[in-house]
């Protein structure tokens, strides 16, 4: 239900604040969040998990596919609808946005919604929306340097966690 919930306000939000008269402007930005995310999800269920939902709507796929196909993509429009530009606002924007993602993920822990797994814990989540919200306007602006960037991400990430990959 917690998901549900999730996804909902996240929709809801995001018909209401965004700027869908631009969908296709962000599109591109879109992609790249739905790939990264369906990216690690491989990983998890080929390798190991770092994180995973729990407290399904229907099963973990059809939650996963919600956030994926419906939620990612309202959150891309909404994010990048009223980016500013003053750079003292654009901190307090990635702040907003960092601080809200945290607190809806360590609501997630407090109701058992979501499980973490080979140390990661919350400070990790954080450090990675530190990442990801900046990345998600550097794909914007410049997509080559932000998929450049993202193997460097990832990159840390396996090697953090101990994939073994090659």
């Amino acid at each position: 239900m917690f998901h549900i919930v999730v996804i909902a306000v996240i929709i809801l939000s995001s018909l209401k604040w965004g700027s869908w008269n631009r969908w296709r402007e962000f599109l591109p930005t879109i992609y790249y969040f739905s790939f990264f995310n369906m990216f690690y999800q491989y990983i998890s269920y080929t390798m190991k998990a770092v994180w995973e939902l729990d407290g399904f709507f229907i099963n973990m796929f059809v939650t996963d596919s919600l956030y994926t196909m419906i939620a990612y993509p309202c959150l891309v429009v909404l994010f990048l609808s009223h980016y500013p530009e003053e750079i003292r606002m654009k901190l307090l924007y990635y702040l907003k946005y960092i601080a809200t993602a945290t607190l809806i993920e360590w609501a997630a822990g407090k109701m058992d919604s979501i499980e973490y797994f080979e140390g990661w814990n919350l400070w990790w989540t954080i450090l990675f929306y530190f990442i990801m919200f900046p990345m998600l306007r550097l794909h914007y602006r410049n997509p080559v340097r932000a998929l450049m960037l993202s193997i460097f991400v990832i990159g840390f990430l396996l090697i953090s966690f101990d994939y073994h990959v090659l």
